[in-house]
């Protein structure tokens, strides 16, 4: 009787919106599944925003979107999921095969699979960080990093621009800024060419501008929801004036990857980004500037991070330079 009054329950609720999830103690939520990993699904509701809800309460589920679904034996699409009558199950449905009952105990992932991009999607970020040091002198910082990406079709297009001015015991140590503007092109599914033109000027360093341009082509390794990886290698152009009046031109191979990967129920984001210069200069052997960090997201627009950044340049002229930084920032999402 129990089971027959837990059906008529599902038939008669039937949720308004596309996703809905059942309960152990009778609650129900509506929104829609974004992911599920690591024993956690994470819900996008109306009203209060990102939800993560532990899949052992989960009593079953529906979706009425497609759905990539892994388990401990193989991944599968769902173009939709029905709820069951039986706690801890949901069914497949893909309309060609009979409708396919799954335990929830079993599932290992779910996540949208990867639309194909018709119109403008555009999403950013501004990041105002304060740089951690063991010093004692007296500090005064302003970092600001922007980035901004616009996606439309087989195009994708990146503008960033970064600014620093530090003083310590009140000397101004580091004045610069940058901009940089990406464009990709997926002329396959993974494949890109990727075109990029960069701008720096330094007020205080021994390089007082440096325009960098490159294009090559990139692979895209994987963009799913739980973040994304690629790789590209790009002939580069770089044209450098010294504070002295004198300027070097130089043509080089830039090799880059981009690594983002969420944890723990899209609650922290694993951020690994590296570009790796190799000169056409006798002097210069390679020039590395990387970055690592941990992202906290606080909300669904705020976010706090922990990064380190890496500028190497390895030279034959005594000029080596290896430089390490802590960055504490708080982050505002769109």
């Amino acid at each position: 009787m129990s089971r027959f009054l837990w059906l008529l329950s599902l038939l008669f609720t039937w949720p308004v919106m596309a996703d809905t999830l059942w309960l152990d103690n009778g609650d129900r939520l509506t929104g829609r599944i974004e992911l599920m990993e690591g024993n956690r699904l994470i819900l996008q509701t109306e009203f209060a925003g990102q939800v993560a809800v532990d899949i052992r309460r989960i009593r079953t589920l529906e979706s009425d979107g497609p759905l990539l679904i892994k388990t401990r034996d193989d991944t599968k699409q769902a173009r939709r999921i029905q709820a069951s009558e039986t706690e801890g199950e949901i069914v497949l449905v893909n309309g060609d095969t009979p409708p396919q009952p799954l335990q929830i105990a079993d599932l290992r992932q779910i996540m949208e699979p990867q639309p194909i991009i018709e119109d403008w999607v555009w999403d950013g970020r501004a990041t105002f960080s304060l740089e951690l040091d063991n010093t004692e002198s007296r500090k005064r910082d302003l970092d600001i990093d922007v980035t901004t990406e616009a996606r439309h079709g087989d195009w994708r297009h990146v503008l960033s621009s970064e600014f620093e001015r530090d003083y310590r015991d009140d000397i101004k140590s580091r004045h610069w800024w940058e901009t940089d503007y990406t464009l990709s092109w997926f002329f396959a599914d993974k494949w890109f060419w990727q075109n990029r033109v960069s701008y720096m000027r330094d007020h205080l360093g021994d390089i007082e501008r440096q325009i960098q341009i490159g294009s090559g082509p990139g692979y895209e390794w994987w963009n799913n929801a739980l973040g994304r990886f690629e790789t590209s290698a790009r002939f580069e152009h770089i044209r450098m004036d010294a504070r002295d009046g004198s300027d070097s031109r130089t043509n080089g191979l830039g090799l880059n990857w981009d690594y983002r990967r969420y944890l723990w129920g899209k609650r922290f984001q694993l951020v690994h980004n590296a570009e790796t210069i190799i000169p056409n200069d006798s002097n210069v052997d390679y020039l590395v500037d990387a970055e690592l960090g941990l992202r906290y997201l606080l909300n669904s627009w705020a976010s706090l991070s922990l990064m380190t950044e890496w500028d190497y340049i390895s030279s034959s002229d005594e000029k080596s330079q290896n430089e390490r930084r802590y960055k504490l920032g708080l982050g505002v999402n769109w």
